[in-house]
């Protein structure tokens, strides 16, 4: 399970601070704790041993071990390691433990952007793809279901979560319930396609198999006219590729880890380092011992302060060394398949569905747009996307300025070439631009504004004004602006298309006379050519569609291969 706390720290506070600190689900709490437990308790029971059990001379030799342990772990089992620099007496400290969950941390990054999304694929889909008849609409949520299936595929070979979820190819076909073919339990694939998969003489893998139904599909789909040409279909084709090249490389990622002496002498490094500070960080009690400690605590608070860091640092990089396993932070791969067929099937279904009609937005004709804040988030700030030398004038004591040419090119010149090369510029017009702007600032305060406005509306002054008032015309008058908004007419099943040429010279325009561009499908006002349809556009509005399908019957000498297809 992923645990989300983004929101958590939205703020650098105390408050998000301790938020996130004192979270318990796959926090380093819950990591090391149980293991601290264990370690403090081996701690004392030494301690015990020798405070009360051991003789005098089994104390000597054991405080002998208590200073060598302590004195040489550091240089025995190097956490770090020491680069002296003998000219500056400097110490840099280069972490190996660092460097290992920095790597692992990189690899987790390349396995979660390789986990795939359908999102870029099912929108070609339902936007290249057209057509609202049966066929097509089975088409495309075909499409989803392979991709999908796909990485249900890969994801059921490397990750135990979905391995659990389907441990057999059997559990991903869809069933019919009780012997009835119009009623199934939801399922990736079909008997007939497990039974294909099956037929599979690939000994390695069977991953590429829907893929390649994938590509099938669309072969069809263009050569019948569903999509309306190769560019479009080479734009999908690039989309399914990315997808199974992401899931590609979890596959290779799981086939080569990082070689396994490096895990093995971080992880031991770790666990015996703390395993040796068992003996030499104990307290050092008796009378009259050499290295006595200055202090006598029971517990090294300080060791344990060190073990946590230590121990919580090995734990990022034991957790992300796959992320596709079942720790609470590992990858949701079973979300990831749900929400790729629950996206994908509704996002290829408004492939036969008309968008939205053009309108004119609330900022036609508008020179100063000023789009919307609530009045709490408008106090907050906005420093633009601006250089920090583009407000300084440079000229504003002077009236002009000379332009000539570079010194090293001056020396080449005669004097007459000279003079033809110095341009005189006047600054005044610049230097009273940049003074209105500077006094605009100063005498414009948007906290001021922004201040007065609250205080208007926390008495009840401020009230909705409509468009109508702003430009001082009262709602219904003559002279208030009219609806901005107005349908433009599209090519749709109920408007006889025909394809039109690059110089073809018909102009479509919308109300009010203003010119229309071309497109490759425009309405007819005069005769077609022979062989092809036309007319006036009747009236009304339907469904649109780029090539000849569902209600309109294709010319007469169209052949089942061609059957559809508009040809630019």
């Amino acid at each position: 399970m992923t645990i989300s706390y983004t929101l958590d720290v939205s703020q650098t506070s105390w408050k998000s601070f301790l938020k996130l600190l004192f979270r318990w689900r796959g926090s380093v709490w819950k990591a090391v704790l149980s293991q601290l437990f264990v370690w403090t308790f081996l701690y004392l029971i030494i301690s015990v041993i020798y405070r009360f059990l051991l003789h005098e001379e089994h104390q000597k030799i054991f405080e002998s071990l208590v200073t060598y342990f302590n004195t040489g772990i550091d240089a025995h089992i190097p956490l770090t390691f020491i680069k002296h620099n003998m000219h500056q007496f400097k110490s840099v400290a280069v972490e190996t433990l660092g460097f290992f969950v920095s790597f692992v941390v990189g690899r987790w990054g390349s396995i979660l952007n390789g986990i795939g999304w359908i999102d870029n694929s099912a929108v070609c889909f339902a936007t290249f793809i057209r057509g609202s008849d049966e066929e097509t609409r089975m088409m495309r949520r075909t499409l989803i279901r392979f991709m999908v299936l796909t990485q249900a595929l890969v994801l059921r070979d490397i990750s135990m979560q979905v391995r659990k979820r389907f441990p057999t190819l059997d559990t991903l076909v869809a069933a019919e319930i009780n012997g009835d073919p119009s009623r199934c339990y939801p399922g990736l694939l079909t008997k007939r396609e497990l039974h294909e998969l099956d037929k599979i003489a690939d000994p390695y893998s069977r991953y590429w198999a829907p893929i390649q139904w994938c590509y099938s599909l669309l072969y069809d789909a263009r050569l019948h006219g569903k999509i309306a040409s190769d560019h479009l279909l080479e734009k999908i084709t690039d989309e399914i590729q990315h997808f199974r090249h992401g899931l590609a490389s979890l596959l290779k990622y799981d086939w080569v880890p990082i070689p396994l002496l490096y895990p093995q002498i971080i992880f031991f490094s770790v666990r015996l380092y703390f395993g040796l500070c068992l003996i030499g960080r104990q307290f050092i009690v008796r009378p009259g011992a050499a290295h006595k400690s200055e202090i006598d605590m029971w517990i090294p608070i300080v060791t344990m302060i060190q073990f946590t860091v230590y121990v919580g640092w090995m734990k990022v990089a034991e957790a992300l060394l796959n992320p596709l396993g079942e720790d609470d932070d590992d990858l949701e791969c079973n979300y990831v398949i749900d929400k790729n067929l629950i996206t994908g099937m509704t996002l290829v279904e408004q492939g036969g569905k008309k968008s939205p009609e053009l309108v004119k937005d609330s900022f036609w004709d508008n020179d100063h747009i000023a789009p919307l804040y609530s009045l709490e988030s408008a106090k907050r700030s906005v420093h633009p996307l601006q250089g920090s030398a583009s407000g300084v004038n440079l000229v504003k004591n002077v009236k002009t300025i000379t332009m000539i040419p570079h010194k090293s090119k001056l020396s080449h010149m005669d004097e007459q070439t000279q003079q033809a090369h110095i341009r005189v510029v006047n600054v005044e017009d610049h230097n009273n631009q940049h003074r209105s702007i500077r006094k605009s600032e100063k005498d414009t305060d948007p906290d001021d504004t922004l201040m007065k406005l609250r205080k208007r509306h926390k008495n009840g002054k401020i009230e909705e004004i409509s468009p109508n008032q702003m430009n001082g015309a009262p709602a219904g008058h003559p002279g208030a602006p009219q609806d901005i908004s107005w349908p433009i007419p599209r090519n749709d099943l109920d408007v006889d298309l025909a394809p039109i040429g690059p110089n073809h010279g018909n102009h479509h325009q919308p109300p009010g006379g203003s010119p229309w561009p071309r497109n490759e499908y425009d309405h007819r006002q005069h005769p077609p050519p022979n062989g092809m349809r036309g007319g006036p556009p009747p009236q009304g509005r339907g469904e649109y569609s780029p090539y000849v399908g569902g209600r309109h019957p294709s010319p007469p000498t169209a052949d089942d291969a061609s059957r559809g297809l508009r040809r630019y």
